[in-house]
């Protein structure tokens, strides 16, 4: 199986949690990153879990659910968005018009989740189609096909590729070559989109990606590589670390 998507709730309502998520535990490729029952609480979770699914309910304790979209994005350019409330008629209006990307109604039908989960994966198979592909033209070896910022296609071979890293002052992932240089890809791609088309591509924190082949050191905040990337910082994060160090075998 796949890299999973990351999936958080935001609701002040246990029960609505808790049934949506023994819903969701019925699709393999979704995993319940975690939850939270206020906007406050929610722009911690986003920034912590960087889900790539969210759940989200209108009416919250401490606020608008509609206005906490652009918040989400902001920490995460390609997140996907589902509002959800009891009260169709108090927001059809303006509430499913904006940047969320799909909508509930609660209770939460188990029919109409379906169809938003299906939605959804077609979304992100769409996204990812256009921008990473593999390439095994003869004589070419497997390569690395990406859309850039600019909209050029580069065409990239991994053992060209060091680490990613993601630029949060503009908002994308940027892939570090061996020639020092670094190229945008496209807006929206996501860790996620990066992960599933390698699998020597490893995360070690929210914001870098390592390409295994040039790792020769991980340790507790940081990790070393080799040549040419030796010099460079590359983060790793507790919530990664585990299932980093797991990729190896230890004597």
């Amino acid at each position: 199986m796949g890299v999973k998507s990351k999936v958080l709730i935001i609701d002040d309502d246990v029960r609505t949690v808790e049934k949506l998520t023994e819903m969701l535990s019925d699709y393999p490729d979704l995993q319940v990153a975690g939850n939270a029952s206020t906007l406050a609480e929610g722009g911690r979770m986003v920034a912590e879990v960087c889900p790539d699914l969210l759940f989200l309910d209108i009416e919250l304790p401490d606020g608008n659910g509609l206005e906490f979209i652009d918040t989400a994005i902001n920490i995460k350019s390609d997140i996907y968005v589902v509002v959800f409330t009891g009260f169709y008629k108090d927001y059809s209006e303006r509430a499913f018009s904006g940047k969320e990307s799909d909508y509930l109604l609660k209770p939460i039908n188990v029919y109409e989740l379906d169809k938003s989960v299906q939605r959804y994966r077609r979304a992100i198979t769409g996204k990812r189609t256009h921008v990473l592909k593999g390439n095994s033209e003869p004589g070419l070896g497997d390569v690395f096909t990406a859309a850039t910022v600019t909209n050029e296609m580069r065409i990239m071979r991994p053992a060209e590729i060091g680490y990613f890293r993601y630029s949060t002052r503009r908002k994308v992932w940027e892939v570090a070559l061996s020639d020092h240089s670094f190229v945008q890809l496209k807006k929206g791609t996501s860790a996620a989109d990066i992960l599933a088309y390698n699998p020597q591509f490893v995360q070690t924190h929210q914001s870098y990606i390592v390409n295994m082949r040039y790792l020769t050191l991980i340790g507790s905040t940081q990790c070393t590589l080799y040549p040419p990337f030796n010099e460079d910082d590359v983060l790793v994060g507790r919530r990664f670390s585990r299932e980093l160090k797991s990729r190896f075998t230890l004597i």
